[in-house]
C-alpha cells in the first residue's frame, strides 16, 4: 500500500506485493517526482486519501477495480489510467475476483498542472484510455526503482525518467486524439456549435459528460476544443448560462431566489448564492435591487 502516512521517509519500501521510491530531493521547483511504485493489489485492497498533495498518475497493468473521486465512482480496468489531483477526495479499490496491478508516479511543481492537462486529465477528467503500450510506463518505473540509490547522477535520472513517464502520457492522448479526429469528419467548429447549443437549452441538468456524449466526442477532447473556440472551458461556459439566465429572472420575476438557484440547476441556495457573488461581485439579492424591471415594487424579504 502506498499510504503516504506508511511510506513517510524517503527510500525504497519492498514487499511481496510492492516496490515503491519514497523522494523527496528535488533539482527544480518547475517538476519534481515525489514517489513511483509498481503494486499488485490484494483483493478487495482499499485505499482512501483526502486532498493528497501532488498529482498520482496510475496505469493499470491487470485486472480491474473501482476509482471514486468526489463522490463519484467509475469502474476501470486494464488498459486505462487514472489520475488523482490535489483538493480531490479519492479512494480506489482493488476487484475481488481480479484485482489489479498497476505502477504509478506521483509529481508535483509549478508546471504539473499543465503536463496533466497535456495529457487529457483536463478539469473533471480523471480516467482516460491508454493508447500505448503499458509495459512503456512499467518500464520507466522499473528504471527508478532499480536506481534507488540517492547518488548525483540517479538524481538527475529520475528527472529525466519523470518526463519520460509523462511524456508517454502526453503520447497517449495524442493517439487518442488522431484517432477520434481520423473516425469523426466534421469541422471541429461544428462539435463546438453543437456542445454549446445543446449547454444553452439543458444549462439547468446538463453534465459536461452528457454535452460530449451528445456530439460523440471525448470529454477531454472536446474540452481542448471548445477552448480554443470559445475562450473557456465547456465547465465555464455553462456555468456563465447558469448565472446569465440567473440574471434575467431576477430582473423580470418575483421568484425566490431560492426558486431561481432551482431553476437553474443550483440543489444548494448557498452554492448558487456564493457562485453569484464570485462571478459579478454582488450578491443575487443585491443584484436584484439595481437590476430588476420595477425598482418601486416591494422587494422580495430573502437573506441570500
Amino acid at each position: 500500500m502506498h499510504n503516504d502516512s506508511v511510506y513517510g521517509e524517503p527510500g525504497l519500501y519492498v514487499t511481496p506485493k510492492v516496490r515503491c521510491l519514497v523522494y523527496k530531493k528535488r533539482i527544480s521547483d518547475d517538476l519534481y517526482l515525489m514517489l513511483c511504485g509498481v503494486e499488485h493489489c490484494l483483493p478487495d485492497y482499499y485505499f482512501h486519501t483526502t486532498d493528497r498533495p501532488g498529482y498520482h498518475l496510475h496505469v493499470i497493468m491487470q485486472g480491474r477495480g473501482t476509482l471514486s473521486v468526489n463522490g463519484k465512482e467509475t469502474d476501470l480496468h486494464f488498459g486505462q489510467m487514472f489520475m488523482t489531483k490535489p483538493g480531490e477526495e479519492t479512494w480506489y479499490k482493488a476487484d475481488a475476483e481480479d484485482p489489479w496491478v498497476y505502477c504509478w508516479m506521483a509529481f508535483d511543481g509549478s508546471i504539473a498542472q499543465k503536463c496533466v492537462e497535456e495529457a487529457g486529465f483536463v478539469k473533471g477528467v480523471n480516467v482516460l484510455d491508454c493508447h500505448v503500450d503499458t509495459r512503456h510506463f512499467y518500464s520507466i518505473v522499473s528504471k527508478v526503482l532499480d536506481q534507488a540509490e540517492l547518488t548525483p547522477s540517479n538524481v538527475y535520472s529520475r528527472t529525466g525518467h519523470l518526463l519520460e513517464f509523462i511524456s508517454t502520457a502526453v503520447h497517449s492522448n495524442y493517439e487518442s486524439e488522431r484517432h477520434i479526429r481520423k473516425t469523426h469528419q466534421y469541422p471541429a467548429d461544428d462539435y463546438v456549435t453543437y456542445a454549446a447549443d445543446f449547454i444553452r437549452g439543458n444549462y439547468a441538468t446538463a453534465k459536461i459528460g452528457d454535452v460530449a456524449k451528445y456530439v460523440g466526442l471525448h470529454r477531454s477532447y472536446l474540452t481542448n476544443l471548445f477552448k480554443a473556440k470559445m475562450g473557456v472551458s465547456p465547465q465555464e461556459y455553462l456555468m456563465q448560462c447558469k448565472l446569465n439566465q440567473a440574471c434575467k429572472l431576477l430582473e423580470e420575476t418575483e421568484n425566490p431566489i431560492q426558486e431561481i438557484s432551482r431553476q437553474i440547476g443550483y440543489d444548494n441556495p448557498l452554492t448558487f448564492s456564493k457562485t453569484f457573488k464570485s462571478f459579478y461581485g454582488v450578491s443575487p439579492r443585491e443584484y436584484r435591487r439595481t437590476h430588476r424591471s420595477n425598482p418601486n415594487e416591494p422587494f422580495e424579504a430573502d437573506s441570500n
